[in-house]
């Protein structure tokens, strides 16, 4: 009777976190952007009914290989947030639920066996020579013509008449329905065969930093994406097979292209589409001579070799929402997080790669933000401070000074409050003010932070979200100041991870690190909370305490 009445004492059993809304939107995007839920009406406004969602995400999650759960869980969540193909995975949730085989074909067929090819742009910043970049697409496309009836063939001019598979580098958007995001996201697409004149052609986001035999893990294997992009000009849509080249998200490389072979399923889609190769001896398609891998480039005089850092640790020396999107800098590294919430790649790009004309000496940002006004970029480094426009240096390094601070003096944040159109530039405890408008600091600084009440001191850095709230950003965690106000939520300090950077939630076992402290606020004393510090450890909870004396009494039975 005793263990009657004390088993509604005990905790309830943990329940699997409930998806944020940002997620759920993330989700509804992600499953309508590329065929899994049907587009929304333009002439009416349409909610999407949960079973209906459930359906789609457990379709989804078929078709990436995942438990089938039909909620937006962790590991869905960032299937949903790796590179990928920005093709459709399926013309139709039905479809793929009834179709036996993994490989999709997407209806249109080339009524032609031998096929022209020729790239008419290359990428701009890649290490990849011309020459390198056109034996590459060869490769690719010989990797399906030795597995059925094709064959392709380099054009020899721009003159001569246009080719049935034309290949660019582009970025943004570039005259068709499939605008490029930046690095990371999504990669390159392809159109299936057809009569359109953009039937065939395949397109590369040039902003990718495309690469052919990388050893460190950096960039993204042209070779591999060139593969499965050319399955699409073919006529084959996306795969859920474990090993197939046209699964929708980025593998990494697949090794020697001169060696490479395709899948089982990957083959068998093909053939249905082209027949079988011939049988009878034939020669094999011309492949040309592919150079080694280009050398990493070197790394200037005395500079030391970084390792790629963990995002999920947090101290980061700078975060600055920069055109809507949220960069977070550590050493020269950095990543950023899209507006939708979505990370561009959970692989941080190069610092001086992306940031063209950084001098090579400055290894770390620590403070960053974009001026309202003008649009310019302001990286901040010791007590010196760099405008770009987009990602080109405009002009030399300029002293703090000009913005108002003691001779010799760094910079912890710098962020521009919406609510004045004021720059606040923070050190320690202090912070100091600049008019952009006028073009001056404000007199009478700095002054003392705990105007922001609950503010860190010395905070890694302070952004403002393009919903207008206020986050200050120390080791691993956040504090959030909504708009207009210059109080902390009662909540903070929160993990910063999970909400912004694709990580786990932190333990809050007894050797987990405790968040730092707040600026000193004046305060009634929690005297509940002051007796349990006191004590060394927190209370025992109710059925703990009776937990003996069950023990005795199932004894002494």
């Amino acid at each position: 009777r005793l263990l009657v009445l004390l088993l509604p004492l005990l905790p309830p059993p943990a329940r699997a976190p409930k998806p944020s809304a940002q997620d759920v939107s993330l989700g509804v995007d992600w499953l309508t952007r590329y065929g899994y839920l049907p587009p929304p009406n333009p002439a009416q406004a349409q909610l999407q009914s949960p079973a209906k969602l459930r359906d789609a995400i457990k379709v989804m999650q078929r078709f990436a290989g995942l438990p089938e759960t039909g909620r937006m869980d962790p590991g869905t969540v960032a299937t949903m947030r790796k590179p990928r193909c920005s093709l459709p995975d399926v013309l139709g949730v039905a479809g793929l639920v009834r179709r036996r085989r993994r490989y999709a074909l997407s209806g249109s067929v080339w009524k032609k066996r031998t096929l022209t090819w020729r790239v008419r742009s290359f990428p701009q910043s890649s290490q990849l020579s011309q020459e390198t970049v056109r034996v590459l697409m060869n490769y690719a496309l010989m990797a399906w013509g030795m597995e059925s009836d094709l064959t392709f063939h380099e054009a020899d001019s721009p003159q001569a008449q246009e080719p049935d598979i034309l290949i660019d580098f582009a970025r943004a958007f570039h005259q068709d329905s499939y605008p490029f995001d930046g690095l990371g996201g999504t990669l390159a697409h392809a159109f299936f065969p057809g009569e359109h004149p953009i039937s065939g052609d395949t397109h590369f986001d040039d902003e990718e930093t495309w690469t052919f035999g990388s050893t460190d893990g950096e960039g993204t294997d042209l070779f591999a994406v060139a593969v499965h992009e050319f399955g699409h000009a073919l006529g084959l849509g996306h795969s859920s097979a474990p090993n197939s080249i046209m699964r929708p998200f980025y593998q990494g490389p697949v090794g020697n292209p001169a060696k490479y072979r395709l899948s089982p399923d990957d083959r068998d889609g093909l053939q249905q589409l082209y027949g079988k190769a011939p049988q009878t001896p034939y020669d094999k398609p011309t492949r040309k001579p592919l150079a080694p891998p280009p050398r990493p480039p070197v790394s200037p005089p005395d500079s030391p070799s970084f390792p790629i850092p963990d995002r999920c640790e947090g101290n980061f020396d700078a975060i600055a929402n920069i055109r809507g999107e949220t960069f977070f800098f550590k050493g020269p590294w950095f990543w950023r997080l899209q507006p939708s919430g979505q990370l561009v790649s959970p692989r941080p790009a190069r610092l001086h790669r992306f940031w063209e004309g950084l001098p090579a000496q400055v290894r770390v940002v620590q403070a960053a933000y974009a001026r309202h006004g003008d649009g310019r970029i302001l990286l901040f480094s010791g007590p010196q401070f760099w405008v770009f426009q987009d990602r080109q240096l405009e002009r030399g390094a300029r002293p703090l000074t000009e913005l108002g601070l003691p001779p010799g003096e760094e910079v912890d944040a710098v962020f521009s409050w919406p609510q004045n159109g004021k720059t606040y530039l923070v050190r320690g405890r202090q912070y100091w003010r600049y008019d952009e408008a006028a073009a001056r600091p404000d007199p009478g600084y700095p002054r003392d932070l705990s105007l922001w009440e609950g503010a860190p001191p010395s905070p890694d850095d302070v952004t403002v979200s393009n919903a207008g709230d206020t986050y200050f950003f120390k080791g691993a965690h956040y504090w959030r100041f909504p708009k207009n106000s210059i109080k902390a939520e009662p909540d903070a300090p929160q993990p910063m991870g999970p909400n912004w950077l694709d990580c786990p939630a932190p333990s809050f076992g007894p050797r987990a690190p405790r968040p730092p402290k707040a600026t000193p606020e004046s305060r009634a004393c929690d005297c509940q909370c002051e007796l349990n510090q006191a004590a060394g450890r927190r209370p025992a909870p109710l059925p703990l305490l009776l937990l003996p004396l069950l023990m005795r009494v199932v004894a002494s039975r």
